[in-house]
């Protein structure tokens, strides 16, 4: 199936957490591609649990605000659930009342962790909202996202990227958790964020895998960054952290014969990612 012929060629998209990495991203392929986008978020001071007006005029949402984390949740489980499923519910009745529709990010529910239950009770609501109301939905997989601008250090998800980027840069042996065997599919920002524009135009319950289908191990990233960088420092491997355990992740492409496009691996895009945590940011 492909995109709906009565979804407009111009679409006015409101992206909530538009001021995060993602959100970022988003906004930037939206109004690269000639649509209309604005940011739904604290930083304009607006709260998903608070009052939508802002939202007004939209007729998609891409909605990525909540909180973010997998250790970090355990400490605040119950924030977690109000902003991630009740904050998700709330945008869905906003587009079943305003008849717009939903794009809403999931991710692999690989982890037994408070993030991906909240993630995966956002999700089903969502093809709920489009089973009962009639809301068109589209849910965007989002593997491991990377890029220039992504938030590290205290007071934010430790992304392996920056994390190892910013060890490398100072000298220390980068943080491996658990044997570095698991895999990852990392795929760029940008491509995550190109995917959830397109897949607004879709709306019939469909997923698509923002990934590039290439696994990477987390030993193999370790080296090249490495390598990068010119450290000597190695590698420091340490216990699995809780709500983690070893897994192998990749996309398998779902969605991807409706787009005339994937997101590729390109480690040309990771060094230079690496590169911009040269200086401390």
């Amino acid at each position: 199936m492909g995109p709906d012929p009565m979804v407009r060629s111009h679409m006015r998209i409101a992206v909530t957490g538009g001021s995060g990495f993602l959100g970022q991203a988003t906004i930037q392929a939206a109004e690269q591609a000639g649509h209309e986008a604005w940011s739904f978020d604290r930083a304009h001071g607006n709260d998903i649990l608070g009052s939508l007006d802002a939202l007004k005029g939209a007729d998609t949402i891409v909605h990525l605000a909540g909180m973010l984390g997998t250790s970090e949740l355990f400490d605040a489980p119950e924030s977690a659930v109000h902003a991630n499923v009740i904050g998700a519910l709330r945008i869905l009745r906003w587009c079943e009342q305003n008849g717009a529709r939903y794009v809403g990010i999931t991710m692999p529910p690989v982890f037994p962790s408070v993030y991906t239950a909240t993630k995966v009770c956002a999700d089903r609501l969502a093809t709920a909202w489009h089973e009962a109301y009639g809301v068109p939905v589209s849910h965007v997989r989002a593997f491991n996202a990377y890029g220039p601008g992504q938030k590290w250090g205290p007071g934010h998800p430790q992304k392996i990227v920056p994390t190892f980027a910013r060890a490398a840069w100072e000298g220390r042996p980068l943080p491996v958790w658990g044997d570095g065997e698991q895999t990852m599919d990392l795929v760029h920002a940008d491509d995550v964020g190109r995917m959830l524009v397109d897949a607004a135009a879709h709306g019939d319950d469909v997923t698509f895998d923002a990934g590039t289908g290439q696994a990477v191990t987390v030993n193999e990233l370790a080296e090249f960054v490495l390598d990068a960088t010119g450290s000597t420092a190695g590698v420091e491997h340490l216990p699995m952290r809780t709500g983690e355990r070893p897994t192998r992740i990749v996309a398998e492409g779902e969605g991807w014969d409706r787009l005339d496009w994937k997101p590729q691996h390109d480690w040309s895009r990771v060094a230079a990612s690496v590169e911009w945590y040269r200086s401390p940011v």
